[in-house]
């Protein structure tokens, strides 16, 4: 708990100057994270037995986020890059590397690059909203996705007593998901007024948030189950790898984004 308290401290203030920046320092940050998450998971595949490629998997990420950074009139570079990838992957490991096992490991580079990559370029989007906006939306994606992480985290600790998926997360309960749940609502409403969206939009996104979060959650610990291992990493001590602090945030950035363009315009 020591540990996770002096990460938390060093980190959020850092983390908030960076939002407030936004720009390259922000877009580099988030490039950093999510490449480092890469890696984290081409390591937990290899455990299973297949090879997947950090390389092929950065170079997709770093697509999806320069089609994110520069306005659609001007990333057909970007646009190119994602078409041509997968071909040359699949031609790369089938021939070029010869791998024991080809169609799975450019499956599971392609899905890597897919995940991370696509889900990821959401905090990119968003902080890229004219400000106060922009800081406002990604501030909200991540206070939430927190709020519902420490909400499931009390509530299931100390009342949990039903497990929700014991074969891939055995300390999950429903009482912590319904914990984060709630946590994930009350934070999203109070945060929505003072974006000026409202109460209820705010609770419907922190619902949102606090419930599809937890399969961002369960997806990754199906890796690290058959994996064998914990934590995908020791990044961050306490907390785990960059892949565990991104399992329910890259589900929590889509679900703004979308609701920022589909439903506020």
């Amino acid at each position: 708990m020591r540990q996770r308290l002096l990460v938390a401290i060093v980190a959020i203030p850092l983390l908030a100057a960076l939002i407030h920046l936004g720009g390259w320092p922000w877009a580099g940050t988030v490039a950093l994270v999510l490449l480092l998450a890469a890696w984290e998971y081409a390591q937990l595949v290899r455990r299973i037995g297949f090879s997947p490629s950090p390389i092929w998997m950065g170079a997709m990420i770093l697509a999806f986020l320069a089609d994110a950074i520069h306005p659609p009139q001007s990333a057909r570079p970007a646009e190119l890059a994602l078409t041509l990838m997968p071909p040359l992957t699949l031609v790369w490991f089938w021939w070029l590397r010869r791998s024991s096992h080809p169609l799975a490991d450019w499956a599971f580079t392609a899905a890597g690059g897919l995940y991370l990559g696509w889900l990821g370029r959401s905090f990119i989007w968003i902080r890229n909203l004219p400000d106060p906006e922009g800081r406002g939306w990604t501030a909200f994606a991540l206070l939430v996705t927190w709020a519902a992480d420490t909400g499931a985290y009390a509530i299931g600790s100390r009342w949990g007593r039903r497990k929700l998926a014991p074969r891939l997360s055995p300390g999950k309960t429903w009482e912590g998901f319904l914990g984060g749940c709630a946590a994930g609502l009350l934070a999203g409403a109070l945060l929505g007024v003072l974006l000026g969206a409202g109460a209820g939009a705010g609770a419907l996104l922190g619902l949102l948030i606090g419930s599809l979060g937890t399969l961002g959650d369960l997806s990754i610990s199906v890796l690290k189950r058959q994996a064998g291992v914990k934590d995908s990493g020791n990044l961050f001590p306490g907390h785990g790898g960059a892949l565990d602090r991104l399992d329910s945030l890259l589900w929590s950035g889509a679900i703004v984004y979308l609701y920022l363009r589909w439903i506020r315009g």
